[in-house]
């Protein structure tokens, strides 16, 4: 008895994991949650059902989610899940001064035109803002006149922008002298000088929400590298949107991978290595 007694105090208890359930695959349901997302945010991944859908399943089975059709009735009520689903299918990769022959010409503009109000739509981690304050700034713009606004649909970037630290690779472009006046180095990141440049804003909004009327109206639009993710009639409401946003003769700038669709609303336009869109 006593020794039956003394294996039963001493016995090492064990908790078992729970189990996690089983991954969705249901593929109607993956259908339907794949056009509710374009129809939330425009995002068309269609032609790459077969890269997120794994992607997606592993959230369902992290969220106790038992189909795809589940997680799709769910992000149209929940606004925290929709959240998390949007910053798990938003690429943010970007770097200071891509594209960098648009930036210049947009700030060259911003030289006539005294007051002046830039939206950079998506902004991403913010390299762009930043990119275009650097540019304000290195150029003897009244930095006091001008103010950046980014905004994107992931929230996770937008924490990142106010947060303002980068990698070595993300300033790449930058050479050393820009690198120590417009940052401070931290450990192996950068800090950007906030106080050098116009002021900067960023926000959590989804172009296709009426909330983005409430942000007022742009001189400058950028909007490069997202419309690629779109089909032909989101792309074609995402211009149309934009457009009533920018003041008269404001300018559009897309990405050189963007394919914009044709509108009368809109006049194209080239300059030396750049082109842009002028509302008219």
């Amino acid at each position: 008895m006593f020794f039956d007694k003394f294996k039963k105090d001493n016995t090492i208890s064990s908790t078992k994991e729970p189990e996690l359930p089983p991954l969705p695959s249901d593929s109607l349901g993956l259908d339907k949650l794949i056009e509710n997302i374009k129809s939330i945010c425009g995002v068309d991944l269609e032609s790459k059902k077969d890269i997120v859908r794994q992607r997606l399943a592993n959230f369902c089975q992290a969220n106790n989610i038992a189909t795809f059709e589940n997680l799709s009735l769910k992000i149209s009520v929940n606004r925290t899940l929709r959240q998390e689903i949007l910053n798990l299918i938003t690429i943010n990769e970007t770097y200071f001064f891509r594209e960098l022959a648009q930036l210049q010409a947009a700030i060259y503009h911003a030289k006539n035109l005294g007051r002046l109000r830039i939206l950079c739509a998506p902004c991403s981690s913010g390299e762009e803002v930043y990119s275009l304050g650097i540019l304000a700034h290195s150029n003897l713009l009244n930095t006091s006149q001008i103010s950046i606004t980014g905004i994107d649909i992931n929230s996770e970037a937008i924490d990142k922008c106010f947060e303002g630290l980068y990698s070595e690779r993300s300033l790449h472009r930058l050479n050393d002298t820009q690198k120590k006046l417009y940052f401070d180095k931290v450990d192996d990141k950068f800090k950007i000088k906030k106080d050098l440049l116009p002021r900067c804003e960023f926000g959590v909004v989804n172009i296709f929400d009426d909330s983005i009327f409430r942000l007022g109206k742009f001189d400058i639009i950028f909007s490069r590298n997202m419309i690629i993710y779109f089909n032909e009639e989101y792309k074609l409401k995402t211009v149309e949107r934009f457009h009533k946003i920018l003041n008269d003769g404001g300018r559009l700038y897309m990405g050189h991978a963007d394919l914009v669709p044709y509108t009368n609303i809109y006049k194209k336009l080239t300059s030396p290595n750049v082109t842009y869109y002028a509302k008219v």
